[in-house]
């Protein structure tokens, strides 16, 4: 099923949250505070809709921000092991003892991406290992002494690769580094907070159909801040950019 995406956790804090709200609903219309605004109604329905209309167009911006970062992040892994696999396939002519190092490098450099790096970015941490590893394959590139004509346009070649590599390393670290302006999130979640502490004003004649609104209001901004929150990390959560390009240099490129 479609909601299995969200994991279990989330959808119970959902659940929580949306039988608070409901629970103050109802609480505060037992105590008739709801009807003191009787005479405010179309107001405050008009107060909600600039908010709302607000609060579209704030969130559409920050989902814009947000995934473009994360596409970015996905274009630049594609790329880089995209050079590594280039090197190893250009490097096919060499000889096997001047190419083996080469693919020792890139090998381990591309598990240690795929065990270590991915975690380290998620938690905002230093690469400095793999940065290490990733220097190995540039220097496995850098100590091949071409022997003739052939070799050395192969050698000038793997060198072009190499540093497109490189380029799209510092550029996917780089872009890995990013995350929401904390003043763009707080006013996405100050303007959903203000929207669902209105409806606790507003004087629904019907409870029942109150309460509806205020759970169906209260699920739906819930749901639009964990798609936020989620995709503001490409390594970790729900919606994330896979390791895979990396895993199959380990196992499936020679």
């Amino acid at each position: 099923m479609a909601f299995d995406v969200v994991p279990a956790t989330t959808r119970f804090r959902c659940i929580k949250l949306v039988a608070a709200a409901v629970a103050i609903d109802i609480v505060l219309w037992l105590l008739g505070f709801q009807k003191l605004f009787l005479n405010d109604a179309e107001g405050l329905a008009a107060l909600v809709q600039i908010i709302g209309t607000l609060y579209s167009v704030v969130y559409a911006f920050a989902t814009y921000v947000i995934w473009g970062q994360f596409t970015s992040v996905e274009n630049e892994i594609r790329k880089e092991s995209g050079a590594l696999k280039d090197l190893l396939v250009f490097s096919n002519r060499l000889k096997e003892a001047v190419r083996e190092p080469m693919v020792r490098a890139v090998k381990i450099y591309a598990r240690a991406v795929v065990e270590t790096e991915w975690s380290a970015l998620s938690n905002n941490e230093k690469t400095e290992k793999t940065d290490r590893l990733f220097h190995d394959v540039i220097s496995s590139v850098i100590n091949v002494r071409p022997e003739d004509d052939t070799e050395r346009i192969i050698y000038e070649r793997l060198l072009d690769i190499a540093n497109q590599a490189s380029a799209h390393r510092d550029e996917r670290l780089s872009l890995s580094a990013k995350r929401m302006p904390q003043t763009l999130f707080l006013f996405v979640t100050l303007t959903a907070s203000t929207i669902l502490f209105l409806l606790f004003f507003y004087p629904f004649r019907n409870p029942v159909l109150g309460a509806v609104s205020v759970a169906i209001t209260t699920m739906l901004l819930f749901f639009a801040h964990f798609v936020l929150t989620d995709l503001d990390n490409p390594f970790e959560g729900t919606w994330n950019v896979g390791s895979e390009p990396f895993g199959e240099l380990v196992t499936k490129l020679r």
